[in-house]
């Protein structure tokens, strides 16, 4: 009974202190000073690890599931602080690159180019298959590739753009959208025809709610709470797996799942989820991360 009180108070004490950080963003001067911040991966200090989370998991995703990336346009959505998986996208032999982000990161400063050198300093080590592109210099990016990106500053769900592209992704990201359909029609405004998306969404918990033994605690609170807690800092939306199959179906999307990583059941308290995700599919609730392969349906 003692724990059970104490992770309840945790649990009141975080949700409140949430609310806190979530009242600072709506602040207009205080959300300008945050947007100056790194995010994640902030700066490069050589290790290995860093590289392959901040530079290559994203060009090693699109080669295990994709394949050759050489000649093809790229769009990736929301791409981080810098645009180093763009920069090893390019060196592999994309054609292009373009990148959604409502909240670009500082591009061109002192700590990108200290990640986009290193990005090819180290290339042979990590692909010593596959040759850096001779028509990419990490000292001259992104500044002198003007006309090989295309830097989209707006929401995910309203970006528009002239260009269609040939392959779409994103890694950690769509769980923070705010609307899966207007997410999943945007993929047939921007792919062009044959070309297909892939996404790794992460469903489990973010920030404090981390560290939680229960990954489902986060559910356990109402939307309005949930909102207050997260609505002017881009904190995930909640919305579940078999809720973006849906929302693919709806928008006539060919939809194909390679893998999915589940939580460990006995963790979870399904009783203690709010009457909302306590109508869902268990199996659905168990998904703590998913890949989604997509493309145009023939019509």
């Amino acid at each position: 009974m003692k724990q059970s009180k104490t992770i309840s108070e945790n649990k009141n004490r975080d949700i409140i202190k949430e609310i806190g950080k979530n009242i600072l963003m709506g602040i207009p001067a205080f959300r300008r000073w945050r947007a100056t911040r790194p995010r994640s991966g902030a700066y490069f200090t050589g290790e290995d690890a860093e590289l392959e989370r901040y530079a290559f998991s994203g060009l090693n995703m699109l080669r295990d599931h994709i394949g050759d990336i050489s000649g093809k346009s790229i769009l990736e959505i929301g791409a981080g602080d810098f645009l180093t998986s763009g920069l090893a996208m390019l060196g592999a032999g994309a054609e292009s690159y373009g990148v959604i982000d409502n909240f670009p990161g500082d591009y061109t400063g002192a700590a990108a180019k200290r990640w986009y050198q290193a990005i090819e300093e180290n290339w042979s080590r990590f692909y010593p298959k596959l040759s850096w592109a001779e028509n990419i210099r990490a000292a001259d990016f992104p500044e002198k590739y003007a006309e090989r990106l295309e830097l989209i500053a707006k929401p995910i769900e309203t970006s528009a753009t002239k260009k269609k592209y040939e392959i779409i992704c994103s890694f950690q990201v769509v769980e923070h959208i705010s609307d899966i359909d207007a997410f999943a029609e945007m993929h047939n405004r921007l792919l062009a025809p044959g070309g297909v998306a892939i996404h790794r969404v992460d469903f489990g918990p973010h920030d404090c709610w981390f560290y939680y033994r229960d990954p489902l605690t986060y559910l356990q609170f109402s939307d309005s709470v949930w909102k207050m807690s997260g609505s002017n800092r881009g904190t995930p939306n909640r919305f579940r797996h078999h809720e973006f199959l849906a929302a693919f179906e709806r928008a006539n999307l060919q939809v194909e799942v390679p893998r999915t990583d589940n939580f460990k059941e006995h963790l979870i308290n399904f009783d203690n989820l709010h009457p909302r995700f306590k109508k869902m599919p268990h199996e659905s609730l168990l998904v703590g991360t998913a890949i989604y392969i997509l493309s145009r349906k023939l019509l």
